[in-house]
């Protein structure tokens, strides 16, 4: 879209591009022109196991394992954001389809579109908003005792993430960011739908992911819902499928490499692989290896033995000289710091947004 130049007549910018009527172009212009897209993160669930928490082994209960096999690729901002704009919800509170115009296109979505064309998994039970599950009696308040853990904390909110298992405070972040990803803030809290879908996981059964999908969709829609707008790259691939031209369009590829096992588990506050925080001269705060710990004592260790032998007689300086030797032995054994397979330092700092 050309830049607007305020000097030129008023007509001239109001051109209403790609929508069939002023109110929802006006609609995309005041609510959605500007908004955000949620980025994608790289990291794969199996990544996780060598802490002993087996999330892919969750994902793949679901039957969403297919999800992880292509993380990469691109999005069309403007596209997703008129796709947004233009939503026009089905009748009831349940909607079973919408409809959205991009680039003068009218599509009529389903889950049953979403899956045909971006290939997602569609098998076991469709329920996605609080009335599916109100429908199907699912007991929201005893699901989430099962999945939590006691660790001896008070929550000001029972509905708190932090009270999940460690397992489930991972699994809980990857359908907050990655699988139906929502704002920062808002995934703080285990919604009924993220119980709903670790309980199912935890148990085996596969739920409808194009459902779900579908339904969070329509909160985005909402023009009151804030927070950047997630499934870009899948809704550029999807209108991009269905044969609209985005070849004159701005395309964008927008992917978080750099998040690491040990960052998310430090934001959930997991009891597994934990940063230990010292206290370096003047008070500063930092983390940590245990190997890292390890070398430094070796280090002290044979300073301090180097100091001893020249005090000791003769007759001990073989055995001093022994153990020198094998602290040495031991130093060269042990990893100078903490990384990870891929070599990136499990103890270095978060990266510089917020996940």
């Amino acid at each position: 879209m050309a830049p607007i130049n305020f000097q030129l007549h008023p007509a001239v910018n109001f051109n209403n591009k790609g929508f069939h009527n002023p109110a929802r172009y006006e609609r995309y212009l005041n609510h959605f022109r500007h908004r955000p897209l949620y980025p994608s993160f790289t990291i794969h669930p199996s990544s996780f196991q060598k802490y002993g928490l087996d999330i892919f082994g969750l994902i793949t209960n679901l039957g969403w394992d297919s999800l992880f096999e292509n993380r990469r690729f691109s999005q069309c901002p403007e596209a997703v954001r008129m796709f947004y704009a233009s939503l026009k919800r089905g009748p009831g509170p349940s909607p079973a389809s919408f409809t959205t115009v991009v680039y003068h296109h009218e599509i009529l979505v389903t889950p049953a579109l979403l899956a045909e064309i971006l290939g997602l998994p569609c098998e076991g039970s469709s329920a996605a908003t609080n009335d599916d599950l109100a429908e199907i009696r699912f007991d929201y308040g005893s699901a989430l005792e099962s999945l939590t853990h006691n660790i001896g904390r008070r929550f000001s909110n029972m509905l708190s993430a932090g009270r999940l298992a460690d397992l489930f405070k991972v699994m809980h972040f990857f359908i907050t960011r990655v699988l139906l990803p929502r704002s920062v803030s808002s995934s703080e809290l285990a919604h009924p739908s993220d119980v709903w879908i670790m309980a199912n996981a935890r148990d085996r059964i596969p739920l409808n992911f194009s459902s779900l999908m579908f339904a969070h969709m329509i909160k985005f829609g909402d023009e009151n819902y804030s927070g950047p707008l997630p499934f870009g790259p899948q809704i550029t691939r999807f209108l991009y499928n269905l044969g609209i031209d985005l070849s004159d369009k701005i395309v964008v590829c927008d992917i978080r490499e750099d998040l690491r096992t040990q960052h998310v588990l430090v934001r959930v506050d997991a009891s597994v692989g934990r940063r230990k925080p010292v206290i370096r001269s003047g008070g500063e705060h930092t983390a940590v290896s245990a190997n890292q710990l390890v070398y430094a004592l070796l280090d002290a260790a044979s300073v301090a033995l180097d100091q001893k032998i020249l005090s000791f007689k003769s007759e001990e300086l073989l055995s001093l000289e022994y153990c020198k030797a094998q602290i040495e032995l031991a130093k060269k054994a042990e990893p100078s710091s903490s990384h990870d397979e891929d070599g990136v330092s499990d103890y270095e700092s978060p990266p510089e947004y917020e996940f």
